[in-house]
């Protein structure tokens, strides 16, 4: 998948969103909520690593697939990008922006 596929899949998702699940909401309820979904998510990415180590109960190793951990990767991204959505934040902007900030400092540091 490429980010531009991803991007047509988050404003489908945020549409359906808006129109079914959350119309009634305000857009700074609707960032509050995304906000606290990306804590949930990650969350639930933070016990499919340990149960992947092996660091688990036994109980929370139930019904654990190999696809989990992938799942919920994926999970952390899409409400990501849903809360960018919402604050009006280009994404693969900001990516690209980003990496060449990374590249620089790294460059930087190789030439110390």
């Amino acid at each position: 998948m490429t980010l531009k596929e991803l991007q047509t899949f988050i404003d489908e998702q945020d549409a359906l969103f808006r129109s079914v699940k959350t119309a009634s909401q305000t857009e700074r309820e609707r960032v509050l909520a995304r906000t606290v979904k990306i804590s949930e998510e990650f969350g639930e990415l933070c016990d499919e690593v340990l149960a992947s180590l092996g660091d688990q109960r036994a109980g929370k190793m139930d019904g654990r697939s190999a696809e989990s951990l992938a799942d919920e990767f994926a999970d952390v991204v899409i409400t990501t990008f849903l809360l960018a959505k919402s604050m009006d934040v280009d994404v693969p902007e900001a990516l690209a922006r980003k990496i060449e900030q990374i590249k620089a400092k790294h460059n930087k540091q190789l030439q110390s």
